[in-house]
């Protein structure tokens, strides 16, 4: 006995040797398990992998990726307004589009993003929600169930992701099962968190009335826990978009791809694009799933209330009183002593929408593309007149201007059919015409600050840019002359420290871009202007002795050596520095002005709204526009980023001082009208 214990004690126990000799070999019993099952249960793996393997050929081949951009973008701003609203709507097709314009192939990956995602919640919800139901009905089941679920979270993706290939194989349906996999449990998990929480006595309630088992899951348990399950859908969604960078190893397909390929290349820009495009997708799809807090009633939930509603057998016995649903608020007519204000802001309002959309048609630019010479080095040759749709005339501020003509001119004429007051909380109200006139002028100082390309011909701008000049005038003057008689203008803010503080940080970052670069050619034959006049003057009148020919080595090789950019003041470049200057300069006059005339404190946010969203048409217009014609090698510079930035700061503060602003006079009009 002595002898033995000597030998355990001098073994080396204390040592990490010992241990190592202790080797349990859980990985090979793994191991053998797959190999087993990979060979015997094949066909159990087929019916697995077949409703994925269809869904994703269904979802991401045969629906988005065959639809044309322009009507999913059009699928989107209906989906955003059947479950939320038309803002909502329009703001997850702008975030989808932006994926699509961030690169070559974006907008398959996006595609191919979101189809992995739906089918990964579709089979998810399938699974949990029934599940889940069980889960919450039985404890025997939920204690089975709960240690599984805490494996799934709790067991890093890459261990079961090496499972998963021996069973699926690599690529889209593989990875849409390990997604499912990563993602299922929260469904389960809030769904029997959210049967069981419904209260006791309004589930005894509706069994004291005679309602089955069925009746009581299906009409108190599941309506009553639809806030729970509802997040958990919600979590599944994000759930699934965070595991897209991770089967991206597993050749998992998706935008996930595009980051895996930027971190195997050290790329910054593929992977800042990538991981742009999955976050705008993770935001669009967040806001789809997730119901509006102040009526978590949708449209199509209110649609099905009311034709339920209409088959409700009053008498019967043993049907429990249904409350009918609660009605629409009718839209108020408009006090009379506002009529006026809102007859001259229509009337206005129209006149400045049509001479909109008539300045987008119109001749933009007379001579050589503006913007388009700088993209797209040929442009640099044309001659003519282009309208302001053309890609080589006003490109996407002429759009643009289209479009915001199209909308002003539109709701403008609803008014003067029917005025009502609803319409009076934007366009075409007082507000909303200051905002829409100081952001069209705004913009259109943007553009008029882009110089022509110093190679390109003599060129000038068009009537076209002078008549959406004139529109930005005319909504500003119709704002501001029915302005007088809209109650908006007497309410007085209390942020006026904070207003400054935040338009300094904002006029920062727009003057930061105004000194960054707008234009890079990275070209290796690309030269500057001034190095090619050098060219082509040493080719029409060469210097003796072969000098001619050292310069143009010398210049070529200076050329190779260092890209050329334009910042925004650089005057062989587009000059977009001032126009931004410019704007910039506004936003502080408008912010002080704030400041110290707090009780115009709704004319100024407008005005502030207004020049935020100006440089925002305006830089984003000159961006899509250079897109729409660059050619390898010449992209837009980063000064648009600090610009955009900045933007988003004024227009996020300033649209939260209005929405409080309006809130509280509508609880102040609400108490005048109970009063009397």
């Amino acid at each position: 006995m002595g002898v033995v214990a000597e030998s355990w004690f001098d073994s080396g126990w204390r040592n990490e040797e010992w241990l190592d000799r202790w080797e349990i070999p859980f990985g090979r019993w793994v191991e053998e398990s797959i190999d087993w099952l990979n060979v015997e249960g094949q066909s159990v793996f087929n019916v697995i992998k077949w409703p994925f393997e269809n869904l994703l050929n269904l979802v991401t081949n045969d629906i988005l990726l065959n639809i044309p951009w322009p009507f999913m973008l059009l699928v989107f701003v209906v989906v955003g307004f059947l479950v939320r609203d038309v803002k909502v709507g329009l703001g997850a097709a702008a975030g989808i589009f932006l994926c699509g314009v961030l690169g070559p192939d974006y907008w398959r990956f996006t595609m191919q993003t979101i189809g992995i995602i739906l089918v990964a919640v579709i089979i998810c919800v399938v699974i949990g929600l029934p599940y889940g139901v069980l889960c919450a009905r039985s404890d025997r089941v939920w204690n089975i169930t709960r240690p599984l679920l805490d494996g799934m979270q709790l067991v890093h993706a890459f261990t079961y992701l090496i499972a998963i290939i021996f069973f699926f194989g690599t690529g889209p349906v593989g990875g849409t099962v390990a997604t499912m996999v990563f993602a299922l449990p929260p469904m389960i998990r809030l769904t029997n968190l959210g049967i069981r929480q419904v209260p006791g006595d309004v589930v005894e309630a509706a069994r004291a009335y005679g309602a089955s088992n069925l009746r009581v899951l299906t009409d108190v348990q599941l309506p009553l826990a639809r806030p729970a399950i509802m997040t958990g859908v919600n979590q599944v969604l994000l759930l699934s978009l965070s595991f897209v960078g991770i089967i991206a190893v597993i050749a998992g397909g998706g935008l996930g791809q595009l980051v895996l390929r930027g971190i195997n290349t050290a790329d910054p820009a593929l992977g800042a694009a990538s991981g742009l495009a999955l976050y705008l997708v993770g935001v669009v799809l967040d806001r789809l799933s997730q119901p509006d807090p102040s009526d978590d009633r949708t449209l199509v939930r209110k649609m099905s209330a009311a034709i339920r509603g209409r088959y409700v057998v009053p008498d019967a016995p043993s049907a429990e009183p249904v409350a009918a649903p609660e009605p629409e608020p009718a839209a108020r007519p408009v006090r009379p002593a506002l009529k006026p204000a809102m007859a001259v802001a229509g009337g206005m309002g129209l006149v400045g929408g049509v001479v909109s959309i008539v300045s987008a048609f119109m001749v933009w630019v007379d001579g050589a593309g503006r913007i388009s010479s700088y993209a797209r080095p040929d442009d640099q040759l044309l001659d003519g007149a282009f309208s302001g749709t053309d890609a080589t005339g006003g490109s996407w501020f002429g759009i643009t201007m289209l479009i915001i003509g199209v909308l002003v001119a539109s709701l403008s004429a609803l008014v003067l059919l029917r005025v009502r007051e609803r319409w009076s909380s934007w366009l075409p109200a007082p507000a909303g015409l200051v905002f829409t006139g100081v952001a069209v002028i705004g913009m259109m100082v943007v553009y008029l600050s882009i110089a022509p390309h110093d190679l390109a011909p003599s060129t000038s701008h068009g009537t076209g840019v002078y008549l959406a000049l004139a529109s930005g005038a005319i909504l500003l003057l119709g704002g501001l002359l029915s302005w007088r008689n809209h109650r908006m203008g007497q309410t007085k803010t209390r942020t006026a420290l904070a207003r400054v503080a935040l338009g300094a940080v904002a006029v920062g970052l727009l003057i930061i871009g105004s000194f960054s670069n707008w234009v890079n050619d990275e070209r290796p034959d690309a030269f500057t202007p001034e190095q090619q006049r050098l060219i082509d003057e040493e080719r029409a009148n060469p210097s003796p002795g072969g000098v001619s020919a050292s310069l143009i080595a010398q210049v070529i090789g200076e050329a190779r050596d260092e890209p050329n950019r334009y910042n925004g003041y650089d005057p062989e470049g587009p000059t977009l520095g001032w126009g931004i200057l410019i704007v910039a300069i506004a936003l502080a006059a408008v912010v002080l002005l704030g400041a110290a005339m707090p009780r115009m404190g709704a004319l100024w946010d407008a005005l502030a709204l207004g020049v935020g969203t100006a440089v925002l048409l305006g830089v984003g217009a000159w961006v899509v526009s250079f897109l729409r014609v660059s050619v390898n090698g010449i992209f837009t510079g980063a000064g648009a980023l600090p610009v955009l930035m900045g933007c988003g700061l004024v227009i996020g503060t300033t649209l939260g001082r209005m929405r409080q602003r309006s809130l509280d006079e509508r609880e102040a009009a609400d108490a005048a009208t109970a009063d009397v």
